[in-house]
């Protein structure tokens, strides 16, 4: 491989909106640190990191309406534009025109974007890369769950995504449902994903294993866990009287379960760090029940985020849907915080249990509440846990790894390499990556 790369990195989002977003950061920051050129391909937004590219951007779409009139006027517009957005295509070849890439690394590109893309990187040459964040190339609404039932759901993997339509899965909307599932039987018709994308980087085998459920070619996943710098992490074992939650307050995450596990364990002082469409639902909860041991903080960033979870004894997540391999496990270990984990997608790759923290069956509130009583009854587990969560991601999840992980899927790609890095996944029922 050339000692230089010029990568196009693209995603919908150019500002740190949620965990792919700091992905994409980070990852950029690696390749820039060694001496590779990244020229972003993103959604215009007022939010956005500054770019010398940001004229290539797309034009920003609003998908949010007051009215249903509204919805219904512009339905056409909007199915244009996530299904095969013909502005994306101009817009990336005029770059593509400008800019001769080695390769291109897809993160996010769904509705805002459009795959029509693919077919342009094709036209160019240039071979793609996705490091995937969610499910959308299995399931329409993408996260395999349908929030107004509060259970996991995998019936599109069969193929059949019309089951969107039935569950109303998108905003509890007939529209917004039959629309994502019309989106997603013409992107499998046109096989545009499973043809036009030579590699699909996951940072899950459970992650992995969905895709090839789904019809994603086996010999096309990869497995590459996040990394983490450590640096940028206050490290402490030392510790205050309360554990956290940090996150989206949304109804996939478990809160309501973590609330009843927290109810008959007074002593235990839940801090729950974040909003989202949930947090009203929760007050409520709590001020009902008296809950005095829990305290809603609201979102917090930066310094003051790190600053809270650096003194908590311990960090829960308690989601009630497949997660991939949330952030806030690699951040938590780097601040030498121990976590309490959900058994539910790749979670169970990431904590291991009465080693760097505890796991309990998703959903169960017995299980969550003896987790924490076990927590805070042997506090001097808690340093123990703490140091060996640090220690693993130093030695696994550090950057120099993941770059040379992320070298190697290059060098696959790029003509002219003869670098092997390829793992599959078995024909065993359970993930086997070698």
């Amino acid at each position: 491989m050339k000692a230089r790369l010029k990568i196009l990195m693209v995603n919908k989002y150019y500002f740190l909106k949620g965990g792919s977003e700091r992905c994409l950061f980070d990852l950029k920051a690696l390749l820039e640190s060694n001496d590779h050129k990244v020229i972003p391909f993103a959604m215009a937004d007022r939010q956005n990191v500054e770019s010398e590219y940001d004229s290539y951007f797309v034009d920003s779409i609003n998908y949010d309406f007051d009215s249903k009139l509204e919805k219904l006027l512009n339905a056409p517009k909007i199915f244009g534009r996530m299904t095969y957005s013909l502005h994306a295509k101009r817009k990336i070849e005029a770059l593509l025109s400008k800019e001769k890439f080695d390769v291109a690394h897809l993160h996010m590109i769904d509705h805002q974007i459009s795959p029509s893309i693919l077919h342009s990187l094709k036209k160019f040459n240039v071979p793609v890369v996705q490091t995937v964040h969610q499910y959308k190339a299995v399931c329409p609404n993408y996260r395999m769950y349908i929030p107004q039932k509060g259970e996991i759901c995998e019936r599109c993997l069969s193929g059949n995504y019309f089951n969107a339509v039935k569950q109303r899965c998108h905003k509890e909307s007939l529209i917004a449902s039959a629309m994502i599932a019309a989106e997603t039987t013409i992107h499998k018709w046109m096989k545009i994903y499973k043809n036009y994308i030579d590699t699909f980087i996951v940072p899950s085998k459970f992650m992995g294993l969905k895709l090839a459920q789904g019809g994603i070619p086996e010999e096309k996943i990869k497995l590459i866990y996040h990394f983490i710098e450590t640096k940028n992490y206050p490290f402490s074992l030392a510790h205050e009287d309360y554990f956290v939650y940090l996150g989206r307050l949304s109804e996939e995450k478990g809160l309501f379960t973590l609330l009843k596990a927290v109810e008959k364990l007074p002593e235990a002082k839940l801090k729950i760090i974040g909003d989202g469409p949930l947090r009203g639902g929760l007050e409520k909860f709590s001020d009902e029940r008296d809950l005095k041991n829990v305290e809603f903080l609201g979102k917090m960033l930066g310094d003051d985020l790190k600053k809270a979870v650096s003194k908590a004894m311990f960090v829960v997540i308690p989601s009630e849907w497949y997660e991939n391999s949330p952030m806030v496990i690699y951040e938590s270990f780097a601040m030498g915080k121990p976590l309490i984990g959900a058994k539910t997608g790749g979670i169970t790759e990431l904590i291991r249990h009465k080693v760097d923290g505890l796991l309990y069956e998703m959903g169960n509130v017995e299980e969550l509440r003896d987790c924490i009583d076990y927590m805070i009854t042997h506090k001097e587990q808690i340093p123990k846990f703490g140091e060996a969560g640090r220690a693993r991601v130093v030695s696994e999840f550090n950057p120099e790894s993941h770059y040379q992980q992320i070298m190697n899927i290059y060098d696959l790609l790029i003509p002219g390499s003869d670098t092997n890095g390829s793992v599959k996944i078995s024909e065993r029922s359970e993930p086997v990556f070698t």
